[in-house]
């Protein structure tokens, strides 16, 4: 009897673990596809991809950061930090210039339009996060916002 308990145990375990790995798929997609749904045309250099807005933050929550620390933060390599800083900088949102402290490393800043460009990308996100929030039934509001710490725990600890 032990044996069919531990099977059914697997068993369920396994049938959970599909469901979560469909369900988070689900997840992305949707994401990707909300963010392709409000038009990221780059109307007059007004709008930043999720991944331009994430480097910009991490730039502007940095002290001089080199592209390799930038990369690091964002989670990208550096050559693809490096080309995304570069249209960024075409963009006039963001700007290079040598490092006071080390000539062979070059220091990134956000420049007066990328942070006002950024604040308005800012601005639309929290804007859809408050739609996504209020479509979630009052009652689930708490349980959501604990899983969704949990999955950053989870997220930081693989």
């Amino acid at each position: 009897m032990p044996d069919e308990a531990h099977e059914f145990s697997a068993e369920l375990h396994n049938r959970e673990l599909e469901e979560f790995q469909r369900a988070w798929t689900e997840l992305i997609n949707a994401a990707i596809h909300a963010q392709t749904r409000s038009g990221h045309s780059h109307r007059g250099g007004e709008e930043l991809t999720l991944t331009q807005a994430l480097l910009m933050e991490a730039v502007r929550g940095m002290d001089a950061p080199n592209v390799g620390a930038v990369a690091h933060v964002v989670g990208v390599s550096s050559p693809s930090a490096t080309r995304m800083i570069q249209q960024l900088e075409r963009r006039g949102l963001l700007s290079r210039r040598r490092s006071e402290r080390d000539e062979r490393s070059t220091v990134v800043t956000a420049t007066e339009d990328g942070e006002r460009v950024l604040a308005l990308t800012r601005k639309r996100m929290e804007g859809k996060q408050r739609k996504v929030f209020e479509a979630i039934r009052p009652s689930m509001r708490p349980m959501v916002i604990t899983l969704l710490h949990d999955l950053r725990e989870a997220l930081d600890d693989t």
